[in-house]
């Protein structure tokens, strides 16, 4: 993924705008990247303690497969622990983390 649109996709996060019909429309549909990729990046996330699949609706942390569709506005992906999120990504460094630089081109 293109470093600028992994930064996005991770600021997306962070703000708790990543709603995965949001995410599936911008960066599969729009940008073209795989859901291959996408779930990668995000099982990554979860896998290091990093997000949280959770209902929209009741906050609760799911553990259900992601459903990459357009219309998915039921689950959402969030930063475990939101004052980490901003230190982390809100920063003057201004670069990927290196949690996720594997996943950059």
């Amino acid at each position: 993924m293109k470093t600028e649109d992994l930064k996005e996709l991770l600021l997306s996060i962070a703000e708790e705008d990543a709603i995965i019909s949001r995410l599936y429309g911008l960066f599969s549909l729009r940008k073209g990247y795989s859901v291959q990729l996408l779930e990668e990046i995000i099982q990554h996330g979860i896998k290091i303690g990093w997000f949280e699949v959770v209902t929209v609706q009741t906050g609760e942390i799911t553990h259900k497969d992601i459903e990459w569709k357009i219309d998915n506005v039921f689950q959402e992906i969030i930063f475990s622990d939101r004052n980490f999120s901003v230190m982390t990504l809100f920063n003057e460094s201004d670069e990927i983390p290196n949690e996720f630089k594997q996943f950059s081109s």
